[in-house]
This record gives structure tokens, sequence and C-alpha cells, in this order.
């Protein structure tokens, strides 16, 4: 149906050609692209973005050997983010699922530019936050949550149907060299694409991170839409911490029935995935990439 742009790990003006490329490459130039959220809801994001730019030049980039690629000839469809997601659910009720890979500020702009969206949109589907683990912004705080809080709040409270896909999953997996190199022998551009720009990402994750792998965040959240035995989901009613300076952006789960001196504010108001197949879900990933043509 399409794609909305958002600000996040990389500034938006960053992240529209990217997207762009990519699908070209893959030869999926009729998927429209759509420009959105240049900065979180409310919150000036420069001090959060200072320190990722930072990040990438002191230890992302030493690893990065790719060749530059060249700017993507498709152009971007008109409008912007949070009326595309709008109309697109209005016009298929009950029937478009929502999958924000990054921080929530289009999908919470839709919702606020029209809230009769929450009852028609059959999911939305969270790649953020930590419940039982660490962060990675604070060690209370994973970065697309912590981004923009606030829009992930009145995801939240919109009363739509949500499932968060947290780091307590994301962390579980792990794209090892075996995996790339199987990629890298797809035969086509798309295939040779990705492995060339992940190799360095690989390179990072097991020789800064000491890992076996780099993670897969975005493709869980993505394959848990395609077959949903992927994640196992438990119901939670999820607060978003908007107050302290350390602890912007941390979730508290409250599990049905626990009982705690501070209750929950009110009823399940998420489905959060807890656990996970691994086995299932890196064989349905590269099952996909390997019948790509």
């Amino acid at each position: 149906l399409g794609l909305t742009i958002v600000a996040g790990n990389v500034a938006h003006e960053e992240g529209l050609p990217n997207a762009l490329r990519l699908l070209e490459i893959a030869g999926r130039p009729d998927v429209p692209v759509v420009a959105g959220g240049t900065r979180p809801l409310l919150r000036d994001a420069s001090r959060i973005r200072e320190s990722m730019d930072a990040r990438r030049r002191r230890a992302v980039e030493r690893f990065w050997d790719a060749p530059p690629y060249d700017p993507p000839s498709i152009r971007p469809a008109a409008g912007r983010a949070a009326e595309f997601i709008a109309d697109t659910v209005r016009a298929r009720p009950g029937e478009v699922t929502v999958v924000a890979i990054g921080p929530c500020t289009n999908v919470a702009t839709a919702l606020l530019l029209d809230p009769a969206v929450a009852a028609s949109v059959a999911e939305i589907v969270v790649m953020g936050g930590a419940i039982h683990v660490s962060g990675l912004v604070t060690p209370a705080v994973e970065f697309n949550v912590g981004y923009d809080p606030e829009s992930l709040a009145v995801v939240l409270a919109s009363g739509a149907p949500v499932t968060l896909v947290p780091l307590d999953v994301t962390t579980r997996t792990h794209m090892v060299p075996g995996d790339l190199e199987r990629i890298a022998g797809g035969g086509t551009p798309l295939h040779a694409f990705l492995a060339t720009a992940s190799r360095p990402w690989l390179r990072f994750a097991m020789e800064a991170r000491n890992l076996p792998g780099f993670w897969l965040h975005d493709p869980l959240a993505l394959a848990y839409v395609l077959d949903p035995a992927i994640l196992r989901l438990a119901p939670m009613h999820v607060v978003v911490d908007l107050g302290g300076e350390w602890t912007a952006g941390h979730l508290v789960g409250y599990a049905d029935g626990a009982g705690f001196l501070r209750p929950a504010p009110g009823s399940a108001n998420a489905r959060v995935a807890l656990d996970l197949d691994e086995r299932r879900f890196m064989e349905a990933f590269l099952g996909v990439l390997a019948s790509t043509r």
C-alpha cells in the first residue's frame, strides 16, 4: 500500500532517498513513498540526534567500506504521511495493518488528525520499547520510543489494537555471516545491495558489540504480520514515561492481574511480544528473500 518516512535513526532527508533507492533496486517503483515527520511531536530532538551522529562517526563509520550509491531516479508521492495513513485506513476499514518500524510520529499524527482511524485500522504494530531488558539510549530507554515518546503515548491511548515488538524479542535475533552470504548468493541487484550494505553493520555488531550477528529489529515486526505464530504475545497496560531526564520513553508494562501497590491506570492497551520462535522467524525471513526475483 505504501511507505511513510519519519525522522529517527537517520534524519528525514536521509531516510527518504534511502527508501526510494531501495524500492528502485527492488524493482518496485510503483510503491508510493510519502514524506512524514521531520521531528518529534513535542520534543527537541537535537540532543539525541547529535548523540546518534557522533556515535555513527565514532563507532560505525570506521567499519563502512561500501561504495556510495547513486541518488534514486524515482520521486516521492505527493501529500503528507499522516493524511496518507488516515486516507488509506479509512478506504479499507478493518483491512489495513500499520507497521511502525521507527518513531510513531506519523501514526500518532494520523490519529490526532482523525481519531476514527483507531476504530478502522486492523492493527498497529510498533517496533520499539524495552519491557524487561535494557534499552539502548539509556539502560531504561529504547531509541524509537525515546526519540518521540509522546507519539507512542498517543497510539496507546487511541483505543486502536496495538502490538508492541520490543527489544525483549528483537535482540534475540541475529543475522550471522552465513545468513548474509546466503542472501548475497540470491543473484539479483536487490540481493547484492542488501549484502553490500549489511556487511559493515555485521562487522560493527561482531567487533564493537561482540555479538554473533546484527539484530533484526524491523524485519521481526514485519515478519509477525505475515506469520503471527512467530511471536508470543501477552496483554499489558503499557505506560510511557514522559517526564524523566534519563527515562523519558521508558515503558512500564503491567501484566493482567499483577498486584502492585500502584496499580495499572487501566486495562490492557497493547499486546506485547515477550517470546519468539527464532528459528521459525529466520526461516521465514530468509525464505522470503530467497524467493525474491
